[in-house]
């Protein structure tokens, strides 16, 4: 609830930097005909009013709405990431005990598969027809998504119940996307740097920010074994969220010409990002953000498992590691991209976040685990840069397509990540494999060197 202190820390930060964009990533934030990238255009460029998509002309609207929008979503999410796996282990177990096994990590990660297969075939369509229809009715409509969602995984009593639930919340899934298309309106007369702490500031307050809130209060909720309790308040979160979206907040997106249905579709969506192009900036920074992604994903993948199953944590346990995690997804990347630059930060990221992952799998003790996990905490500012360069790439009229093309990106490694990272996670629980239950870090840090790798070539 302190966004009018923290963005206004953003803004100090978006005047720290001398070399936000240097070299090759300078050529990456200059989309065509973008007149306010770089610094000698920011100066030049007098504030004019905008042609929203209703046809209205107002001034530049705040970015702070994006943040609470995204900030609500994910507060959702951080209620229902400690409690979900003891949910869906109650299930699945034949006692029907919520204990973490190797079937309730299997069912997990296939369930998270089939949500993140759907939300990459329509996330793409969902950007585009932000471009077309404003930001403001596809927030609401991906609020209302996962508010069913929760709902039905709350009252769940059949495996097929899960996978119903992540059915309709990848159908719908656009929050994301769609926040930081709003943000990238918000922020379309700035200069390259100005747009990139916005983005920063947006990924760290709205994500880290809520999982600081939500990962206690599910830890608080859950107590005596309540574990479905946190994801009844999810659900109304999200019914407050749309009403908001519909009601109270303003349009960002630019007077459009409708929705380009051709372009809608997952192959058109990926086609933003230009990876079916022989070799543009744009194209190697989406292939390093697709590693770092799948290398990310081990974290959310494996966590609350993994901390359950090795060192017997409940929500109340890992709840407090968590609101670490949220804290320095808050705080590092507005620490470090002023100083390293956006490429720098990408490089130093996968680098640092290979390490924190091969220090958890490696780690005896809980003490030792939760210092790996600071480590991630660092490394996890690679994700908040690449998406930077990307939205530097897109011009006004198409950063909801562009945002929506990264997201698809996201969903599709999403969707190989999560099943890949919950076998291998069963098969170390399985105990007699030869595969240790740390596997997940060690595939994890493999992906993110394979970043680092990649983003040294911006």
């Amino acid at each position: 609830m302190r966004l009018l202190l923290l963005l206004a820390s953003a803004a100090a930060i978006s005047k720290a930097p001398k070399k936000p964009t240097t070299g090759r990533a300078a050529a990456l934030s200059k989309a065509p005909k973008a007149p306010t990238t770089g610094r000698a255009a920011a100066k030049t460029v007098t504030e004019k009013p905008l042609a929203l998509s209703g046809g209205a002309k107002q001034k530049q609207v705040s970015y702070a709405w994006a943040v609470l929008h995204n900030w609500l979503y994910f507060l959702s999410l951080g209620l229902c990431i400690p409690v979900l796996p003891k949910v869906i282990a109650s299930t699945v177990n034949d006692d029907g005990a919520a204990v973490i096994t190797s079937k309730s990590a299997r069912v997990a990660g296939d369930v998270e598969g089939v949500d993140k297969l759907l939300t990459f075939l329509f996330v793409g369509a969902l950007g585009a027809c932000s471009d077309g229809v404003g930001r403001k009715p596809l927030i609401a409509l991906s609020a209302l998504g996962y508010a069913t969602t929760v709902l039905v995984q709350a009252r769940a009593t059949k495996v097929a119940h899960f996978f119903a639930a992540d059915a309709i919340d990848g159908l719908t899934s656009c929050m994301n996307a769609v926040c930081a298309a709003f943000v990238a309106d918000a922020t379309s007369q700035d200069s390259g740097a100005a747009r990139a702490a916005a983005l920063g500031v947006f990924q760290g307050l709205s994500v880290g920010g809520a999982f600081i809130v939500g990962f206690p209060m599910a830890a608080v909720l859950s107590k005596g074994g309540q574990y479905r309790k946190p994801m009844y308040l999810a659900a109304s979160l999200q019914l407050l969220n749309a009403f908001l979206a519909l009601f109270i907040t303003p349009e960002s997106a630019p007077a459009s010409k409708g929705i380009k249905w051709d372009e809608a579709n997952p192959i058109s969506s990926l086609g933003q990002l230009d990876l079916f192009k022989k070799s543009t900036p744009l194209k190697k920074t989406a292939i390093a953000f697709s590693l770092v992604w799948l290398g990310n994903l081990a974290l959310n993948a494996c966590f609350v498992p993994y901390v359950d199953a090795k060192f017997g944590w409940g929500p109340q346990q890992s709840g407090p590691l968590l609101v670490v995690v949220g804290l320095m997804l808050a705080v590092v990347p507005k620490l470090v991209v002023p100083r390293l630059g956006v490429v720098g930060a990408a490089n130093f990221g996968c680098l640092v976040y290979a390490l924190g992952f091969i220090c958890a799998a490696l780690a005896p003790t809980g003490p030792r685990y939760v210092a790996a996990i600071v480590v991630c905490g660092f490394g996890a500012v690679a994700v908040p840069a690449l998406t930077s360069i990307v939205a530097g790439a897109a011009d006004r009229n198409s950063k909801g397509a562009v945002l929506g093309g990264l997201q698809t990106l996201q969903e599709l490694a999403s969707a190989a990540g999560y099943p890949l990272y919950g076998r291998l996670l069963a098969r170390g629980l399985d105990g007699d494999t030869g595969i240790p239950v740390g596997a997940p870090y060690f595939a994890a840090a493999a992906f993110l060197v394979l970043g680092a790798l990649q983003a040294r070539r911006l």
